[in-house]
């Protein structure tokens, strides 16, 4: 009951209550439209030319970076390559060294060993030499001794013996 009289006494009350409300609201979007609508859409619109730049940069960063990806292992193969190439440079030139320091050492061994021979030989020819003419010299020495005197047989052992003891060769050999 109560209910109704409020109604019953308030109903022009309402009405242009509802009527201020929708002119107020009218007013309101006119103003919202005109003050609000235009920066709130331009704000929008910049920040969806913002997202969308930034979804274009992020995807030509993507683009770029798998380009530089590609670049880099392009480099690297041929830094690896190029390492290869200089290892087995490398790897070719002390192969060519070590053959060059053999070759050098054989030849050296080779001289070495001529030069050794002849040295040798020389030598032993000089020792022929001088055994040639101790023999000759002693020969002479016990020739004169022969002829000097008649030998025995105790003395001709005794000269022989001396005379091999001065070419020193002993008696056991």
């Amino acid at each position: 009951m109560m209910n109704q009289l409020v109604i019953a006494s308030s109903g022009q009350t309402t009405f242009s209550t509802i009527l201020f409300v929708s002119v107020s609201f009218l007013v309101l979007l006119l103003a919202l439209k005109k003050f609000a609508w235009g920066p709130l859409t331009t704000m929008l619109d910049e920040r969806e030319n913002k997202i969308a730049g930034d979804i274009d940069s992020a995807e030509q960063s993507k683009i770029d970076a798998a380009n530089l990806a590609k670049q880099r292992e392009v480099e690297l193969k041929e830094a690896r390559t190029e390492a290869q190439s200089i290892i087995a440079q490398a790897k070719d030139v002390a192969e060519n060294n070590a053959h060059a320091i053999i070759v050098e050492a054989q030849e050296h061994a080779t001289r070495m060993k001529k030069q050794a021979q002849e040295d040798l030989r020389l030598e032993r020819e000089r020792l022929l030499a001088d055994a040639k003419k101790e023999v000759a010299d002693l020969s002479v020495e016990i020739a004169s001794k022969i002829l000097k005197k008649e030998l025995s047989a105790s003395a001709h052992q005794e000269l022989v013996q001396s005379s091999i003891d001065k070419l020193g060769v002993d008696d056991n050999e």
